[in-house]
């Protein structure tokens, strides 16, 4: 007999497969559409644009050479400047996408879009986590509860958004520092992307006229990663 929580794994992941198909078939581009044009469903847009800029920011930090010459630490700054632009664009997919539909009031959207200060933007995440009753299952290496959760992102937070004064989180000297940054923040981007996607699943279920936070096999799903 399977244990609660191997249950609830095997139905995250297919409830994460069927998402990601939904998220899948609406993104594709209309023919002939450019992808620097106008979208009609940006909620829907957020998703794939932070997930590539976490792709670019890895790709990015892969080629990092420290010691290799008097500038190479200013390399790093483009790859903090690329996640900390990828965490607010998780942030984001969350609460004006299926997230938002969580909260008693849903955050305005033209607010939420043209704010770049991912500490705002994280109280919306953590509420919506607790109104889903997910604080256990939203877990990753770097974040144990939502209190870490919210001091990783005030750290990230002091990362100026427009690069016009980069103030950096890390010292670009330390190899040891910027690799756990890389590191950490790789674990809350993966933690942000498996929460937008079962959050997604979950409002799909009550659409569908099921009980909330159930699934075929009795039981709930959440946001893990180990």
């Amino acid at each position: 007999m399977l244990d609660a929580e191997a249950v609830t794994g095997s139905t995250l992941v297919m409830m994460r497969k069927k998402s990601a198909a939904r998220r899948s078939i609406a993104a594709k581009p209309e023919p002939h559409v450019s992808p620097l044009g106008p979208r009609n469903d940006q909620s829907k847009d957020l998703f794939f644009h932070a997930r590539s800029f976490h792709i670019a920011a890895k790709k990015l930090a892969g080629t990092l050479e420290f010691g290799s010459g008097p500038f190479a630490e200013f390399d790093v700054f483009p790859v903090v400047f690329l996640y900390r632009h990828a965490l607010e664009l998780s942030l984001k997919t969350i609460v004006v996408g299926e997230g938002g539909n969580f909260l008693a009031t849903k955050p305005d959207p033209i607010s939420v879009s043209n704010s770049h200060s991912v500490s705002w933007l994280a109280q919306f995440v953590c509420q919506i986590v607790t109104a889903v009753g997910w604080e256990r299952q939203f877990m990753c290496e770097a974040v144990q509860s939502l209190a870490d959760f919210k001091t990783m992102v005030a750290t990230v937070n002091s990362v100026d958004p427009g690069m016009y004064v980069f103030r950096s989180p890390v010292h670009p000297h330390s190899q040891i520092g910027v690799q756990d940054f890389i590191r950490r923040m790789d674990g809350l981007l993966d933690l942000l992307e498996s929460t937008a996607d079962a959050l997604a699943a979950d409002w799909d279920l009550r659409s569908e006229g099921m009980e909330p936070g159930s699934n075929w096999s009795g039981g709930g799903f959440g946001p893990t990663i180990q």
